[in-house]
């Protein structure tokens, strides 16, 4: 009988990694040598994943391309497994998280530097192993400079509204102002990191809040113009369930994604390919 209409399709893939543990990505466990069954929305091998494009350097478009680390690490992954990606853009950072969970979306995972949080929990959504953790900083104007956040701020810092960084920068910025924080913060929704870098060139922001990678490589293109402040970790009420502040990937729970993702992550660290596409990225 054939499947009903809409129904995933099931593609058998056995993977034949031996199981090794890595402090990198906080591995603690073994996984079993034979991935399970994947059972995908889309047929003929294709992986749909939604993809939020703009978060220089983890995921962005460059003249129609998609390109950075997360991109690299599925398409890496698609490779191995005989898939191939299918990349649906969403242009809401905030909900990101949420596609694989919702059947109408009809995608199996999301990517785009999206954090692993308390808050970041549903039935239907499984999440694989981090792949990277994140430290805290800001970019600041090599023309007003911010070298001790948030002791050197004194105009408005932008940040993008609902993430730890915007959570952690509130919190520190209190400490300072109190409730004439919000006088010194600016949260944008869903603003492209183009226009965010372009505002800080212009000096019409005094300092850029990122994560430590990200913000390195937003200096690395602008040595001249821009600098960054020494990270630090973000505070205890904005961190996840691992105690820092960690990139994975939300799966459609039952598609078999994430047990296949967790073996080819941890193949990635052992052999040195993770390490390679982040100093590929200036991470």
């Amino acid at each position: 009988m054939p499947p009903k209409k809409g129904s995933p399709k099931k593609i058998t893939k056995k993977a034949t990694l031996q199981p090794v543990v890595t402090e990198r990505i906080h591995v603690s466990r073994l996984l079993h040598l034979d991935a399970p069954e994947l059972e995908l929305h889309a047929g003929r091998g294709r992986l749909r994943i939604a993809v939020y494009a703009e978060f220089f350097p983890v995921a962005y478009r460059d003249n129609g391309a998609y390109k950075g680390l997360d991109i690299d690490l599925i398409e890496g992954f698609c490779r191995s497994a005989g898939l191939k990606p299918q990349y649906v853009r969403v242009r809401d950072w905030f909900d990101a998280w949420k596609k694989p969970s919702k059947w109408g979306e009809r995608v199996d995972l999301a990517i785009g530097g999206i954090g692993r949080a308390a808050h970041r929990t549903s039935s239907s959504i499984e999440w694989t192993l981090p792949y990277f953790t994140v430290r805290r900083t800001i970019v600041y104007n090599l023309k007003n400079p911010i070298r001790r956040f948030p002791e050197d701020v004194t105009g408005v810092v932008v940040g993008t509204m609902g993430s730890t960084g915007m959570n952690d920068a509130e919190e520190r910025l209190r400490q300072k102002f109190g409730d004439a924080a919000w006088d010194h913060l600016d949260a944008r929704w869903n603003s492209p990191d183009a226009k965010d870098i372009q505002d800080l060139l212009d000096g019409k922001i005094q300092g850029l809040m990122r994560g430590s990678f990200v913000g390195r490589a937003i200096v690395t293109q602008h040595p001249k113009q821009l600098g960054m402040a020494e990270p630090w970790d973000a505070s205890p009420k904005s961190l996840g369930p691992y105690g820092n502040e960690v990139f994975a990937f939300p799966c459609r729970r039952g598609s078999g994604l994430a047990a296949q993702l967790n073996a080819y992550l941890l193949r990635a660290s052992h052999n040195g390919d993770l390490a390679r596409l982040v100093r590929k990225h200036n991470m």
